[in-house]
């Protein structure tokens, strides 16, 4: 389920249980004051009704004979109109009758007079009224807070005293009006109270379809636009609508974007000054680049072109940029694919490290491809440019021992490079190569690991300034002469 669906149905949700807590609450107290209203009204007839009739009368009425006395035919026409006159659209009486107090038992009631025409439902004088009725019971005129069932049906009850001249209790007047008609007086209340709630639930669907829509519709742009940003377009801005929470939630991605932009245009250009493994090695770090080196094997390589000062001053300046360019990038190309690290251009030469920053189990073997790769692309670019009148060679001198690696420098402008006498005696092997006439001349440290897998020829020792004892070297033994 969307978040937009969810919002939906809260908003719809909310708008209807409030309006049905509302709607219940005041039908409640409508059927509450219609229901008490009745009640008095109610109250207010059996009163008057009691008023009407006489006790003296009402007191003599004592068994079923008595129907045929003018005052029993009195009481009757009396309680018969009050009846008739109280069945309208606003009050419906059902039965009006009046009960009398037993001469024979002082505590049991008797029905006196009933004005019913029908003679299945009338009930005659003489007869018990609701066995354990006191006369006590009726000396106060009184509503009944709930309907009563009987044979006859459920009715609301009320009754009031009847009392003789001389002021004695005699009697009480009983009306009833039936559940069926007093409920149907609350019907419309109720009815009116669902069709509101109704109606409010059809206001509220539009409304809470415009709100989940505003609430919604910004998360919908900051989704799209996240997603954008994961796939690397940072160019595409959420548009800014408005001051509210989501105006500054849209600013904050935006300007996240931007960041973000920029970070990959340095990362990218951070590639072009330094190598691939370097600048992985540095964003996986996760913390802040610090001067710092660490002791490890390495194996270092140098390649340097030949004549370059030469050639540089027979050719135009745009020229000698160009094809050493072009150069460069076909070596480099070499290196990556080696494993090697570029650690940095020098000149018309470059130095690469081989198991820095990360440890490379076949260091040897990965350095001397390289240089086996880079004479041979040598040779390809040399036959392009013979055409020109561009004669180029170069050398390679390789090394392996221990060094120091790190960043160093200063806190303000640092290398990624490597130090110590393996570097040093690298750069001499590759200035070596000129004077025994070789393309690659690799030390003897090199040599003991690649002996089993590459066919070399000694070269016999050389000295190195900086060191008391001379090293033996070796280079490839190649049936194909190598370029020098």
């Amino acid at each position: 389920m969307t978040f937009r669906t969810k919002l939906l149905l809260v908003f719809l949700g909310v708008a209807v249980i409030t309006n049905a807590i509302s709607l219940t609450a005041m039908d409640r107290l409508s059927v509450h004051y219609l229901h008490d209203g009745y009640r008095a009204k109610m109250l207010s007839i059996t009163a008057t009704t009691a008023t009407m009739l006489d006790g003296d009368l009402l007191k003599a009425i004592q068994t079923r004979n008595d129907e045929s006395t003018p005052g029993w035919l009195q009481l009757r026409d009396t309680l018969r109109q009050v009846r008739d006159a109280n069945r309208r659209p606003d009050t419906y009486m059902k039965r009006v009758f009046a009960i009398v107090k037993s001469k024979d038992d002082p505590n049991s009631l008797l029905i006196a007079v009933d004005p019913e025409e029908d003679s299945q439902i009338a009930a005659h004088a003489g007869e018990l009224y609701r066995t354990g009725t006191r006369l006590s019971d009726i000396n106060k005129a009184t509503v009944e807070d709930d309907f009563i069932t009987d044979e006859f049906g459920t009715f609301l009850r009320s009754w009031a005293p009847v009392h003789d001249h001389a002021g004695n209790l005699v009697g009480a007047v009983i009306v009833e009006a039936p559940i069926d008609w007093v409920e149907s007086r609350m019907r419309p209340i109720l009815l009116s109270g669902l069709l509101s709630m109704l109606l409010a639930a059809l206001i509220a669907t539009p409304a809470a379809l415009m709100i989940s829509r505003k609430a919604s519709g910004p998360l919908v742009e900051l989704h799209a636009a996240v997603t954008r940003i994961g796939g690397g377009d940072f160019d595409t801005p959420v548009p800014v609508r408005g001051s509210d929470e989501f105006a500054h939630v849209t600013s904050a991605v935006n300007a996240m974007a931007t960041g973000l932009k920029e970070r990959d245009r340095v990362k990218s250009t951070f590639a072009h000054y330094v190598s691939q493994q370097v600048m992985d090695s540095i964003l996986k770090s996760g913390s802040e680049i610090q001067l710092s080196g660490n002791r490890r094997r390495i194996t270092v390589l140098f390649c340097d072109i030949r004549g370059f000062s030469t050639m540089s001053e027979k050719l135009p300046p745009e020229k000698v940029v160009a094809l050493l360019n072009e150069y460069f990038e076909c070596m480099v190309e070499v290196v990556f694919r080696n494993k090697g690290t570029l650690d940095k251009f020098i000149g018309d030469g470059m130095m690469v490290l081989f198991g820095a920053p990360e440890d490379d189990t076949y260091q040897e073997e990965h350095a001397m491809k390289t240089a086996i790769e880079m004479q041979t692309e040598l040779r390809r670019m040399a036959e392009k440019w013979k055409s020109e009148g561009v004669v180029i060679r170069s050398g390679v001198g390789i090394n392996s021992g221990p060094a120091v690696v790190g960043n160093i420098g200063s806190s303000r402008r640092m290398d990624y490079t490597a130090i110590g006498d393996t570097v040093n005696l690298a750069s001499r092997l590759e200035s070596a190569t000129k004077e025994l006439g070789v393309g690659i001349l690799i030390s003897e440290y090199t040599y003991i690991a690649l002996k089993g897998n590459f066919r070399f020829k000694e070269m016999g020792s050389i000295h190195v300034k900086g060191r008391t004892e001379a090293i033996q070297t070796y280079t490839l033994d190649e049936p194909e002469p190598v370029l020098v």
